[in-house]
């Protein structure tokens, strides 16, 4: 397992475990209930419209059947008229209707089927609501009187946030009591023993050799100052970052923002995850701040930062710059994470 991989799983268990301290159960059996309810309100818009298809099917055979019944009055008037013609017609007009009639009887039976599941559906929903409502206000009153009680015991007990605070405030201030009065009681053996007497400035001027210490020292820092930005001078990026699509790799880099590289870079990426294995198998804390500050500048040049606004998973989390290599060793240690021998990614 790389670097990387590790630092992003690191990642995601800290985030998860500061979800569940959010996590409020109340609220959850609220939300639970709320959804329960907008479920059973489609159950009852599906059975209005299912209901409302019957009637309008039964409504339809009615019509026919009053209509076949008329046709066939007819055609008895026209035989008993001696129209044969016209009971011809009649009873054509008849048979063809009581034709359409009889293939409309199967749709009937078929949507009073569904009506009747769905009120039996519904029915036995509604009394899983009811139930879960009692049960609901139930584990509430259970969960408040849990935490009230959990809350007074850790403040009996002393370890309450506000008990606690007031404890290392108490804490705080008697060690800094006790710190100022053995400041003034050495102070005041110093001064009885005649050690303070002498002078430690002339008048305010500085001599000839302090002046020569403060060059030299001035020298030696602009010197060191110099070297560091040598060492951290990084070659500006040849050509612009491309455009990047949706499908590039996320990179964070911890506590600064995301950068979006294109898919194509990984390889460079992957070296990168190697240098810093083989520096921390050897514990070595130049070489891995070294690889660190390489790979954080190429993140930088050669990827899109997508900022605060854009919020996207991570596919490689980079430790801060500022995180020394006992801390990082320290973490993997704790997380079981030790990069094990033979592996480089």
């Amino acid at each position: 397992m790389s670097v990387f991989r590790r630092f992003s799983n690191i990642f995601q268990q800290k985030a998860n475990a500061a979800l569940d301290r959010m996590e409020d159960p109340s609220q959850a059996i609220d939300l639970s209930y709320q959804q329960l309810l907008e479920q059973q309100q489609k159950l009852r818009a599906a059975l209005v419209e299912a209901t409302t298809g019957q009637k309008r099917l039964q409504n339809q055979a009615q019509e026919m059947d009053t209509r076949i019944a008329k046709l066939n009055d007819a055609a008895r008037n026209a035989v008993s008229s001696g129209k044969d013609d016209l009971a011809t017609q009649a009873l054509t007009q008849a048979e063809v209707m009581t034709q359409q009639r009889q293939a409309l009887e199967p749709q009937i039976q078929n949507i009073t089927a569904q009506v009747q599941k769905l009120e039996q559906s519904l029915q036995k929903y509604q009394a899983k609501v009811q139930a879960f409502a009692t049960q609901r206000e139930s584990l509430k009153a259970s969960y408040e009187a849990g935490k009230a009680v959990s809350t007074a015991g850790d403040t009996l007990a002393g370890i309450g946030e506000h008990t606690s605070d007031a404890a290392m405030m108490m804490q705080r201030a008697q060690d800094k009591i006790a710190r100022t009065q053995a400041h003034a009681d050495a102070v005041d053996a110093l001064l009885a023993s005649g050690t303070l007497d002498t002078p430690l400035l002339s008048g305010g001027t500085t001599t000839l050799e302090d002046q020569i210490t403060a060059s030299v020292v001035d020298t030696s820092v602009q010197a060191k100052l110099a070297a560091l930005k040598e060492q951290a001078a990084l070659p500006a990026p040849s050509a612009p970052a491309p455009a990047l699509t949706a499908q590039g790799i996320v990179v964070r880099i911890h506590g600064e923002d995301q950068y979006r590289l294109d898919a194509s870079l990984r390889p460079d990426l992957e070296q990168y995850d190697q240098r810093l294995v083989a520096a921390v198998r050897a514990n070595d804390d130049a070489a891995y701040h070294a690889a660190l500050r390489e790979v954080t500048a190429f993140v930088k040049a050669r990827g899109v930062t997508l900022g605060s606004a854009e919020v996207t998973r991570s596919d490689i989390i980079l430790p801060s710059d500022d995180m020394p290599l006992d801390e990082v060793t320290g973490i993997m240690d704790r997380e079981g994470l030790q990069p094990a021998a033979g592996t480089a990614s």
